[in-house]
């Protein structure tokens, strides 16, 4: 990003469903984390206060179910709307403050990084990124995960956060389930027969 970063948050662990957000001091400023009962799995957000900012209902078919503060529940593509059309902006995501000011995640998509736009330049510079955790085994070091914003991005944090947080965590099912799809395919037609073992890989919302 051309624009100073203001901030760095780090997502410890690289997981948009249950981890801590932490400020550059290590102080834990949200923390997301998920519920599983036998009629839902909801993920919620709360702040340092331990309000609860943000809850996502998942669900198999349709679009997961979000509620925002004291909002009521809707479905989380009338928040975050996809582009649909035409084909080549699908991978936007856009949605409004509570001020009625207009952005963009962009990068919604398997091995893209998620970036946030505002309409003040019109959507030309990044306010925010997201920098997925890394590991270089051979020199036996690892990157924790890291939101940065700039001074715009700071402006709504929360909104910030939470918008990244369900994104990500639709991102990575939708990824999880692409290479699930793609292992079945891959399983010799015979190995059933001849016993081989198969196990299905990243079967769950992580890093």
């Amino acid at each position: 990003m051309s624009t100073p970063v203001a901030v760095t948050l780090t997502l410890t662990p690289d997981n948009p469903s249950n981890a801590a957000v932490l400020d550059p001091d290590g102080k834990e400023l949200y923390v997301v984390y998920t519920e599983h009962s036998k009629s839902a799995t909801t993920t919620h957000v709360k702040n340092a206060d331990e309000q609860i900012l943000a809850s996502l209902e998942w669900r198999d078919v349709l679009p997961d179910k979000v509620t925002l503060g004291t909002k009521g529940p809707m479905s989380l593509r009338d928040w975050l709307h996809t582009s649909l059309i035409p084909f080549y902006v699908k991978d936007d995501v856009s949605f409004q403050d509570d001020a009625g000011r207009k952005y963009k995640w962009r990068g919604n998509a398997p091995g893209r990084p998620l970036e946030l736009f505002s309409e003040d330049d019109g959507f030309k510079e990044p306010i925010a990124r997201f920098l997925r955790s890394r590991s270089d085994r051979a020199a036996g070091t690892s990157t924790p995960a890291t939101l940065v914003l700039t001074a715009r991005a700071a402006e709504i944090r929360d909104t910030v956060v939470i918008s990244f947080l369900f994104l990500e965590k639709t991102r990575r099912t939708n990824e999880t389930a692409s290479q699930s799809r793609a292992d079945v395919l891959a399983v010799p037609p015979l190995s059933g027969v001849v016993g081989s073992d198969y196990n299905v890989r990243d079967g769950g919302v992580r890093g």
